[in-house]
């Protein structure tokens, strides 16, 4: 493509090579403009019209724009929608410059490192993730990976590694968790897509920066500079170049995304608020994976339209951003440390007890904004006016939560009371300045008049004051050049071409005193001006530029110097954060009959009476009451649960209340039973539901058998295993002799506690060959043809699965359900002559059945006659179940 030869296009070139990968919003004016393959992609995005630049030079150039003061809402979409965007800016007045107005780009936004809050969710973290080691051509036989993770809106920063055999899968699980919005890979990284990765339905665009930036060493200098330390012991990094490698491959690209231009912050400045990291252990929390998550529906419903059906929504009733931030990183990583535990529990319950403190710090909290974001925001020099009063009055209500935390009975709570204390570290003070500087009702801008406080400062206050005066000046300075002069019809007037001018009317031009410099001459009048006019001009018209740039400087003075007590309110908004959780925890315990667990050491499993946290809430919002179950497991003879019974009788709704009960436990809350005591899990896995992974070349028993194999390998005796249906995607008695043997190995190597629901009736036997294991069903009452379902989950096996009648509530043709009733009568007629044949006589075969069956045949009943029924083993038994079936079949 040949570049035009104007400067603004070449201009344009220049910057644009330097950010191949971004969409460039180069400013003209009062618009930023994309040309090119960038307009293109901008107007396809953005619904806006494409046009052309040059087209009678035979060149054209395709070209769209937005205007400036709304360009936050078209970045966002853009953001939104994958794509990079580099904001390119006019460095000086085009007043002040007869030449080429000078440009550059002062900022670069990515999906990951964005912090407009038009891009992003309240209550979701925006996550930036970096992967090294995948490099290494052993990653897939067990090599170290590192990765690291921040939200450049919050300042959280983390890292971790995995190792062995399963290291990438552990890696996917954490990605999938995490849902990182932007990944980081070197250039030879494998394992991953090249542009796009689809995380459970979580898009992810994939950033690939040089191999040299995941350099252990680079990473270590990097990260070192900007935590002000010698070494990074400090952080848990040492030992773990990944991890530290990770980590110094996020920092490198917020540098380079972040303040870019040379008149902003430096990078260093400009991301004050990242001033620690923290390592991590997968295992440092209770574990689930995306399968996990998806299944519980924690965070996310399985059908998007149900956006009330997860966890998540029926335990959020924080008031704050950053609360329900931190509800939700809660229950991706429930804590399995029993002391910090305790504390949450101890101060929910002081919450619990104590209505009106919880209400009056409920209440306070409803007018504290987002303090996390907003100093994520002041620290990147991105922040507007409006910003900083939100911040300035949300310090205010601090005071307020410390004084009503005065009156808790709770060590956590005083801990998070001392965090808010005004007088320690300068909390008060920040708010003081703010609220003295920053106009009640500032602008959006910060290139607008308005932000600073009358009696802020002195000469602001002159410039404004003349800037009111000029009308009242303006006229009196006219009354007395007419009285001077005795010229009636005199008047002073303004205009953008000529600046304040004296008119004079033609006949009145005599009477002109001799100090009156003409200007203009007109058909009918003449313009004249004098020596003390072009003086007041000359204040006047620079009065308002004066005003603007003595008013940016302030609030960039002050942006700055707030940006530098950023340790002390990412303190303040942690401990925000946190007591709007147990607050919020506190109110559903009071609100829904909640009570507090209690921890077991004997591996004892205890729910009485227990609810489905999610199910309650919307069962009762159809004026439905919702019905409670027990649960009770134990390390030795209630180690498995074989849960039978029909479909829609709670099966799955027994075994995710279960689960989910577990996490509340573990993040802190009370939990909705009538009592409950528990263990502390280490790991949660799940296997319920189908799902067909056909992009990946994945059919459902693949998908299935890949999760069980999960499980069976990675379970322990301190983790809870929920398996429904395992063994339902193939063939009959290869799904029978699968699950038979699942059940085996959970009760006789791996241990878990564990919860099988299965419509194989033929595992109920074995409760009676393994230890540890027992039978519970759901409870269906029949009337006549018509069945209830109880949804009470009791001892012993179901009878019988009432799968034909679930069809007939599901609407299936009436000739469709008496056929059906027809074929299971003859199935069922067929099965009780095989059971007779099992039996050794020596009467004569009985003769074959005609229908829809495949008749027995001599052999098959002479191969059972001659079997050992007395000595088979249940898995010998199904093995010659096995081969009689493909001997029938042939």
């Amino acid at each position: 493509m040949t570049e035009p030869s104007t400067p603004l296009l070449r201009q344009y070139h220049a910057i644009k090579k330097q950010y191949p990968h971004a969409l460039l919003l180069f400013r003209l004016g009062d618009f930023y403009e994309l040309f090119y393959d960038d307009a293109i992609v901008a107007a396809r995005e953005l619904q806006i019209t494409l046009t052309a630049r040059h087209r009678e030079r035979g060149q054209p150039v395709p070209m769209c724009g937005v205007p400036y003061h709304a360009a936050e809402n078209y970045i966002a979409r853009l953001i939104r929608a994958g794509h990079k965007v580099a904001i390119c800016e006019q460095l000086e007045e085009p007043s002040k410059s007869k030449k080429l107005v000078r440009r550059d780009v002062v900022r670069v936004i990515t999906p990951g490192t964005a912090t407009e809050t038009l891009v992003l969710e309240a209550r979701e973290n925006n996550f930036l993730a970096a992967v090294a080691g995948l490099a290494d051509p052993a990653a897939r036989g067990g090599a170290t990976l590192g990765l690291a993770y921040v939200d450049v809106s919050t300042g959280e920063f983390r890292a971790t590694e995995f190792s062995g055999p399963q290291a990438l899968a552990k890696l996917r699980d954490e990605l999938g968790v995490l849902a990182p919005r932007e990944l980081l890979l070197a250039q030879s990284a494998h394992g991953f897509a090249q542009n796009r990765l689809e995380l459970d339905g979580f898009p992810a665009t994939i950033t690939r920066l040089d191999e040299w930036v995941f350099s252990p060493d680079y990473a270590s200098r990097l990260l070192s500079e900007q935590f002000g330390v010698a070494v990074l012991s400090g952080f848990g990094l040492e030992g773990h170049p990944q991890a530290t490698a990770a980590a110094g491959a996020l920092l490198h690209y917020l540098r380079e995304t972040s303040a870019v231009s040379a008149e902003r912050s430096p990078a260093t400045s400009a991301l004050a608020h990242l001033d620690r990291i923290q390592f991590y252990e997968q295992t440092n929390a209770l574990v689930l994976d995306q399968t996990t998550v998806r299944n519980l529906e924690l965070i996310a419903p399985i059908f998007p339209e149900e956006r009330e059906a997860t966890l998540l929504a029926a335990l959020d009733e924080t008031r704050t951003g950053m609360g329900g931030r931190l509800l939700r990183a809660w229950i991706l990583r429930p804590s399995v440390d029993r002391t910090e535990l305790d504390a949450r529990l101890d101060a929910v319950a002081a919450l619990r007890g104590n209505a009106v403190l919880r209400e009056e710090l409920r209440r306070t909290l409803d007018g504290v904004l987002d303090l996390e974001r907003l100093t994520g925001r002041i620290t990147l020099g991105v922040a507007t006016p409006r910003e900083l009063a939100a911040l300035g009055h949300s310090l205010a209500r601090l005071p307020v939560l410390h004084e009503q935390l005065g009156a808790a009975d709770s060590p956590r709570l005083q801990a998070l009371r001392a965090s808010l204390d005004p007088q320690a570290g300068g909390l008060a003070e920040i708010g003081q300045r703010i609220r003295r500087a920053i106009a009640d009702d500032p602008p959006a801008l910060s290139s607008e008049p308005g932000i600073i406080r009358e009696g802020y400062d002195a000469e602001l206050d002159a410039l404004r004051l003349l800037s009111r005066q000029n009308r009242a000046t303006i006229a009196a300075m006219e009354q007395r050049e007419r009285q001077r002069t005795g010229i009636a019809s005199l008047k002073v007037r303004f205009n953008q071409v000529f600046g304040y001018y004296i008119e004079v009317s033609r006949p009145n031009l005599p009477l002109v005193p001799p100090e009156y410099e003409r200007k203009q001459t007109l058909a009918n009048a003449e313009r004249f001006t004098t020596p003390e006019l072009k003086e007041y001009e000359r204040k006047v018209l620079t009065a308002e530029e004066h005003i603007l740039e003595i008013e940016r400087r302030l609030f960039g003075e002050l942006r700055a110097w707030v940006a530098q007590q950023a340790p002390r309110l990412r303190q303040a908004a942690a401990a925000v954060a946190e007591l709007d959780v147990l607050a919020s925890f506190a109110h559903l315990a009071a609100a829904r009959g909640y009570v507090r667990p209690q921890w077991t050491d004997t591996g004892e499993l205890l729910i009485a009476g227990g609810r489905h946290p999610v199910m309650e809430r919307l069962v009762e919002q159809r004026g439905e009451r919702f019905v409670p179950n027990d649960l009770y497991l134990n390390r030795h003879t209630h180690r498995i649960l074989l849960v039978t019974g029909p479909n829609m009788g709670g099966k799955s709704t027994y075994l995710r209340q279960a689960a989910l009960i577990v996490i509340l436990a573990q993040i802190g809350s009370f939990v909705p039973a009538r009592e409950a005591r528990l263990p502390i899990v280490d790991r949660i896995f799940t296997r319920i539901g189908a799902s067909d992974n056909l992009a990946r070349g994945r059919s459902t028993f693949l998908v299935e058998m890949s999760e069980v194999a999960a499980i069976l390998n990675l379970a322990t005796p301190h983790s809870l295993v929920l398996l429904d249906e395992v063994g339902r995607g193939t063939a009959t008695f290869d799904g029978l002799s699968l699950a038979w043997a699942v059940v085996e190995y959970l009760a006789t190597q791996a241990q878990p506690w564990t919860l099988f629901a299965t419509h194989y009736h033929e595992l109920t036997e074995l409760e009676q060959l393994l230890p540890g294991v027992r039978n519970v069903h759901v409870s269906v009452r029949e009337a006549g043809s018509e069945i209830v379902f109880l949804r009470r989950v009791e001892p012993g096996p179901a009878d019988k699965s009432y799968g034909i009648e679930v069809a007939r509530l599901a609407g299936l043709p009436r000739s469709v359900i008496e056929r059906a009733r027809e074929i299971l009568h003859q199935h069922e007629q067929s099965e009780h002559q095989l059971s007779e044949a099992l039996v050794p006589t020596a009467a004569p075969a009985p003769p074959e059945q005609t229908g829809l069956f495949t008749p027995l045949d001599r052999e098959v009943l002479d191969a059972l006659r001659a079997a050992d029924l007395e000595n088979l083993t249940p898995l010998e038994a199904l093995n010659l179940l096995a081969r009689l079936k493909k001997q029938i079949e042939r």
